[in-house]
């Protein structure tokens, strides 16, 4: 018999963890943190499992929303290892030891935990994260491999970030082997910097589980969001205003460069054109791309003036001048060194915020996109006198009808069931709706903490 157990992103988004149970062995996929003010006490609570019985992990891609609680589970007594690709462990040890830090830091500082449980706690340290890394190990695209007799699991490309992976799950079950396909997050066919999946992959499956984040939308064209980005780089400093373009550490930074780049080779932005990247964590990000995705003796995110921020104190500096390009985390401007930009940015009408990705409810990002005439930060009243501009296109999960490119590789009459997860309950349903009118009608959305068994 085999069973799995949705303890997160169902009918939520963030929070992926899987438990599988099997006659041959247990499994966990991804162990991800709840982000958001709804669902962020759920890292709070304990694990609903004896973590001592699992007998492997298997981690998709090193977003937080999928590794951060990997450590939590490696503190509660996991001491199996944790696969994964080599690029997603790069990035993932940059992103859990960054993590617990954060924790560490806002509990000494006397804060609650994250910015909506209200409680002082620490979910896991550095320590903690430290032995995580230890325990992972690294696979191969494509490469099938047996983490216990009985089970074999092959990581095959997902297109989502660097490293990201779908994976193909075989279980020796009742004398027959049953395949089970978990997507992690899928990509866009129209990827910028990293491959996409394989569209020519023909498999069939018993079970897929399958990311359904922007079920029932259409993304706009990738292409036209970077030209947007370099017209409005360019408008803003012309005028002598700076640019200022919250980023997230992990894909979003490395592709924002990748663009300015281009403009630069192409003649839309001029070489002398100062561009800051002010993110240690995005700039340790963007040397792991660079060592993965470099063909030549240049890296593709590389180009004239452009300066990697190391200290703070630098940092404080950079919004005196004037005529620039500031890329500083966090993406959605609810922390991190974009704040002190913002705060002394904000009421120049010169300036821009250019912001490059989802802005969730209750992060300043969200009050900006939204048109915020004056916000708080920190204990500062600021006047919002910049242009703020959401370009949407960007976004490194597929959408509809990416979705519908990626399942159509599984369908047969083998497969029984698809369980819609990693979004809100009207996207999935959005997308359940869109396979059905396609014919496609064996859909189910599982809810949170929910258990099925693969019969």
């Amino acid at each position: 018999m085999i069973s799995i157990e949705f303890f997160g992103a169902a009918k939520t988004v963030t929070g992926s963890h899987y438990l599988v149970k099997t006659d041959v062995g247990n499994f966990v996929v991804d162990c991800g943190m709840f982000q958001g003010e709804d669902v962020e006490h759920y890292n709070l609570e304990p694990i609903e499992y004896n973590p001592a019985d699992i007998n492997f992990a298997l981690l998709t891609h090193a977003h937080i929303d999928h590794s951060g609680m990997m450590p939590k589970l490696v503190k509660a007594g996991y001491q199996g290892k944790i696969y994964a690709t080599n690029n997603t462990i790069q990035i993932s040890t940059e992103l859990l030891l960054d993590s617990a830090k954060l924790q560490e830091n806002a509990f000494q500082r006397g804060e609650s935990y994250g910015k909506y449980t209200g409680i002082r706690a620490i979910v896991y340290n550095t320590k903690d994260a430290m032995q995580t890394i230890a325990q992972f190990s690294a696979i191969s695209y494509d490469d099938e491999f047996e983490p216990v007799p009985g089970i074999k699991v092959t990581y095959i490309q997902a297109g989502h970030i660097l490293g990201a992976a779908s994976l193909i799950i075989k279980v020796q079950d009742e004398g027959k082997e049953k395949t089970i396909i978990f997507s992690g997050d899928i990509g866009r066919v129209q990827s910028a910097i990293i491959p996409t999946f394989d569209q020519n992959l023909k498999l069939e499956p018993e079970y897929v589980i399958m990311e359904s984040l922007y079920g029932g939308e259409i993304h706009i064209d990738r292409i036209e969001s970077a030209n947007k980005l370099i017209t409005l780089i360019k408008e803003t400093t012309d005028k002598g205003g700076n640019a200022f373009i919250p980023c997230f550490a992990v894909q979003r930074a490395q592709e924002v460069l990748n663009d300015i780049k281009k403009a630069k080779i192409g003649g839309a932005l001029s070489d002398d054109l100062p561009v800051w990247l002010d993110s240690p964590l995005a700039q340790r990000v963007t040397n792991i791309y660079s060592q993965a995705l470099q063909h030549s003796e240049e890296s593709p995110f590389d180009f004239p003036n452009l300066i990697y921020v190391k200290k703070y104190k630098q940092s404080l500096q950079l919004t005196k001048k004037s005529g620039q390009v500031i890329l500083a985390g966090s993406g959605m401007a609810d922390g991190g060194r974009i704040m002190d930009h913002l705060a002394t940015g904000l009421e120049n009408q010169k300036n821009s915020v250019i912001f490059v990705g989802f802005q969730a409810k209750g992060t300043l990002g969200r009050e900006l996109v939204e048109g915020a005439s004056e916000v708080i930060i920190g204990t500062k009243k600021v006047r919002v006198n910049a242009r703020i501009h959401h370009l949407e296109g960007f976004s490194a999960h597929g959408d509809t009808n990416d979705y519908v490119k990626w399942l159509q590789r599984f369908l047969s009459p083998n497969l029984k069931n698809i369980y819609l997860v990693h979004a809100e309950p009207d996207r999935a349903e959005a997308l359940k709706l869109h396979l059905e009118n396609m014919g496609i009608n064996n859909c189910i959305i599982p809810d949170l903490k929910e258990t099925v068994t693969l019969s």
